[in-house]
Order: structure tokens, then sequence, then C-alpha cells
């Protein structure tokens, strides 16, 4: 259905999506240990200087805090969590649950709807615009530029168009944050602690992971939902196990299947492997979320087993926005309960992902009983 999980094992050397080659690691427990570990960084500078390569000039740019190491990501992730708090996410939480019901009503006379383009993309447009500060109407603006970044075709062409893309970004950001932004781009350009390149910087990480990511969680999971039939209508018996089924529905569809490379700054061991200083490292999360030894039939349904996937990361570098997705995700799915005899308008193995960083469904057809 989306990326193909590795079989679970130690890790191995391979050829590496980005077109490089290094180490896979696909059990549970290493993924942990090397998400979790400093001695794997991602500055690209450093990296640069431990695989023997130029130091990349970076474009002027602040770096995201994908690519910041200790101490300065410890600084700048500071300044920003009081923003990302389970606390401030159910602060949105009756606005993003009125958002959700509003968009499921709307298809309810019809019988039939596209659940990625009728709720699951306008709902994560409209909460991160509105965490953000930024005019929903925006979207169409800063949309295009988003989907550029996620595409993961390679060539100089398409290196440049994401460059460009990056640029309008930054562009963008600059003219909101100018012009007195509200939301938390305007509370990020009024902390001390940080520059207005790092500000930008966050807004784009925001922008980038804040709203197709989570799309495709909802979407992705909803796919899952009604894949089998009676898994809706148990939720819908007992809406209480919607927490559950939200999370087992990280586990099986994770927003980000394949995390972006790691670099061994030192030599380091996990799992049985020896990594060198320099060895690219990438962790593959689909298979770690359906590690046997961790997940009992992983590869199976099962909304009553114990959290503990790594969809939203682990580590320093844990997902930011990952109360706010879970939010947002809970709203979708107790939405879509208002739904009499939703199902899939199509096999399970006909719905179509696009590829990119984060798998994205091209669309979700569902019929239901028309309401009134």
């Amino acid at each position: 259905m989306i990326h193909a999980p590795s079989p679970c094992g130690p890790p191995r050397w391979v050829h590496l999506p980005d077109g490089v080659d290094g180490w896979l690691v696909t059990r549970h427990a290493d993924a942990r240990a090397v998400l979790a570990d400093p001695r794997f960084v991602r500055d690209p500078a450093r990296v640069a200087r431990l695989r023997g390569q130029p130091v990349p000039h970076g474009g002027g740019r602040a770096a995201t805090l994908l690519h910041l190491d200790t101490p300065g990501h410890t600084r700048v992730r500071r300044a920003v969590n009081p923003a990302f708090t389970a606390r401030r996410a159910e602060q949105h939480g009756s606005l993003i649950d009125e958002m959700a019901s509003t968009l499921v009503e709307r298809c309810q006379g019809s019988g039939r709807a596209d659940l990625v383009c009728d709720l699951a993309v306008p709902l994560a447009v409209r909460v991160l615009c509105e965490v953000a500060g930024l005019p929903a109407a925006d979207h169409a603006r800063f949309g295009p530029w988003v989907r550029q970044v996620h595409r993961i075709d390679g060539g100089a062409e398409a290196g440049r168009r994401t460059l460009e893309a990056i640029d309008a970004l930054d562009g963008y950001l600059r003219e909101r944050i100018a012009g007195g932004a509200p939301g938390v781009l305007g509370e990020l350009a009024g902390a001390e602690r940080l520059t207005e390149d790092e500000v930008i910087a966050l807004g784009r990480d925001l922008l980038v992971g804040g709203y197709e990511s989570t799309a495709n969680l909802i979407s992705g999971g909803l796919a899952l939902l009604l894949a089998e039939p009676g898994r809706y209508e148990r939720l819908r018996r007992d809406p209480g196990l919607v927490d559950a089924v939200v999370e087992e529905c990280l586990r099986q569809v994770a927003p980000f299947p394949l995390l972006e490379a790691r670099y061994a700054a030192e030599e380091v061991e996990v799992g049985g492997a020896v990594f060198a200083p320099g060895d690219a490292v990438v962790v593959d999360v689909a298979a770690a979320n359906r590690d046997p030894d961790r997940f009992a039939a992983g590869a199976g349904w099962d909304p009553e087993r114990a959290a503990g996937h790594l969809s939203f990361g682990h580590g320093a570098h844990h997902c930011l926005g990952a109360m706010l997705a879970r939010r947002e995700a809970l709203a979708a799915f107790r939405a879509v309960l208002a739904f009499t005899g939703l199902r899939l308008d199509c096999a399970p193995d006909d719905l179509v992902w696009e590829p990119g960083f984060t798998p994205a469904l091209r669309a979700l057809p569902v019929r239901f009983t028309p309401k009134g």
C-alpha cells in the first residue's frame, strides 16, 4: 500500500534511497538506539568534514531543526518547545473538532466523498494556518512550494526547483513576519534566543512538515481503518477506542517511513554492526514499527496492542508537532463516525500512493448512506 518495510534484521550495508551507500537499520531496539545517540549527527558542514567532502555554504540559510546538532539544536528546541506542548495542542482542540465536523457535514448529503480533498487536506491546512498565524487563502501560494520540497525525484533540475521553492518559502515567511504575523510565527519572531534566520528556518520546518504529513496520516489511517470490514463498525460502536486506533494507524502508516540519514561522528556499535566515522545510517521506521520482537503479529491490525511505535521519531529529534498531529487525527477519526455505512468506494489495492518523503494518497473515495 505504501513504502514496503524491509525485513527486520541486523543493520546491513545497502544502496540508500538518496543515492549513497550506508547502513539500513530495521529492528526496533536498534532504531531507538540510533535515534537517541548524539554520536549520530545531521549538521551538513560536520557531515561533509566527516566524509571528506566540500563543506556546503547553505545558501545563507540557517539550518533547520532537523539539521542541527547539540548544542545548537538544544538551544533552538528549548525556544520553540513551549509552542508545541500537549497543552497547547489541546487549547486548539475544540476548534479542530469543529473544523473536522464541519468538513464531514458538508459531505453528508451526497453519499460519496474523497476523504483526501474533502477532509484530510483542508483540515490539516486550516489547522496549520490557524496555529502558525497565516491566512488560509495563502495555501494557494505556499502549497506548491511545499509539495516541491517533498518530492524525491533526483537530478540537477529537480534540485534546482527545490532550492527555488525553499527560497520562495523563506521570502514568504519574511513577508509575513515583517507584517506582524500572529500565532506561532509571531511568538518565534519575538523570542529573544532566536535570530531572524532561525525563525525563518523554523517557519519553513512548520510549513514543510506541518500539514502534508498530517494530511497523509489522516488519509492513510482512514484507508487502513476502512481496508477490512468490521474495523469502522467496531469503532463506531465503541468510540472510546479512537485514541488506540489512531496510535495503531500511526504505527502502520508512519508519515515518514524512511528517515533522513544520520552520520556516525565516531566509531559506534549498534545491533552487532560497527559504524565507522562518516558512515550514513538510515532508520526504516516502517520496518521497526513491525518488528516481531517488539510487536506480536506486527503486520496485523490490533488497536489494543501496547504503544511504542517510532512514527514521530525518538530522542532529541522527536517530532516537534507530534501532539498537534495526533490531535488533528483524533478529530478527523471522531468526525467520520457521523457517517452511516462508511466504506471504501474501491478495492484497497486500487488506492494510488504518490511517492515522496511522506507518501501521499492521491484520493480516498468512500461511500456512505446520504443524510436527509
